[in-house]
């Protein structure tokens, strides 16, 4: 590749430089994860501000840098407006986009990532459950970056898992037998309609899983179980999952009519 190229790419985060640029970090379906500058953003007159934004679906065009690369041109494809004007909503697209941000490789092609984003912050845009959205997010995104836990056999002793509470432990990768669950300390118990959920969610894609009405006791054990082990392939917690715990918790202190629906 030299000179000017093309892309398609979905702005993850950005950060401000010098008194007008900004660095964006842009997922794409080919090139992966790359980082690029976005001259004089800040102007008044700029042909790229708002194209450029955190959570946009954009068109590119950019120019090689010695160091970065630079942004010659942008048009957005899809801002998801429905996203901006909801405190939730955004916070939900803005985690999706941390968790891409953190499994995605720079320069490593992962079209099937880059997709699961896509569709994520289309489904949230369109007014489908958010709980099932990041939980099939969750689960499907690592498994597109080679982190699927182990959810039919026991990751321990290999043996077929039956349908009776069983354990779950991030360290060792996957779900364990009740005789091999009680033998690891980093173990928690799983229940079987949270194994069902998460094979379905490997085995499904979009259409067929917003189809799904998730309870809430279900929506919260699995979220539990993915945070958790999410933090353990990462070796550190999203930033943006402990913001949407707070956010949830300052939600619950308000007068129950006051309240945002979960």
């Amino acid at each position: 590749m030299s000179g000017l190229y093309k892309t398609e790419g979905i702005v993850l985060k950005h950060s401000y430089i010098g008194e007008a640029d900004t660095v964006l970090v842009v997922y794409t379906p080919f090139l992966g994860k790359l980082r690029a500058v976005a001259r004089g953003v800040k102007r008044p007159k700029s042909r790229l501000a708002g194209h450029v934004e955190p959570l946009t679906h954009c068109s590119m065009m950019l120019a090689e840098g010695r160091g970065l690369d630079i942004v010659s041109g942008c048009q957005t494809v899809d801002a998801f407006m429905s996203l901006r004007s909801d405190l939730w909503l955004l916070s939900y697209g803005l985690y999706a986009a941390e968790l891409t941000d953190r499994l995605g490789a720079e320069g490593a092609e992962n079209r099937p990532l880059f997709l699961l984003l896509l569709n994520a912050l289309r489904s949230l845009s369109g007014g489908v459950d958010p709980n099932l959205v990041l939980r099939y997010f969750e689960l499907r995104s690592v498994a597109c970056s080679g982190y699927l836990p182990e959810l039919w056999k026991c990751v321990s002793c290999r043996h077929s898992l039956k349908a009776t509470p069983n354990f779950f432990s991030a360290p060792a990768g996957g779900v364990l037998c009740p005789d091999c669950g009680a033998a690891d300390r980093f173990s928690r118990a799983i229940s079987p309609d949270v194994i069902k959920l998460l094979r379905f969610f490997s085995q499904n894609d979009y259409p067929v899983v917003k189809r799904l009405k998730l309870k809430a006791n279900l929506a919260k054990e699995t979220e539990e179980l993915m945070h958790g082990y999410i933090a353990c392939v990462l070796d550190q917690e999203v930033k943006s999952a402990r913001w949407l715990r707070q956010l949830r918790v300052s939600e619950e202190k308000k007068p129950e009519g006051a309240k945002k629906p979960q």
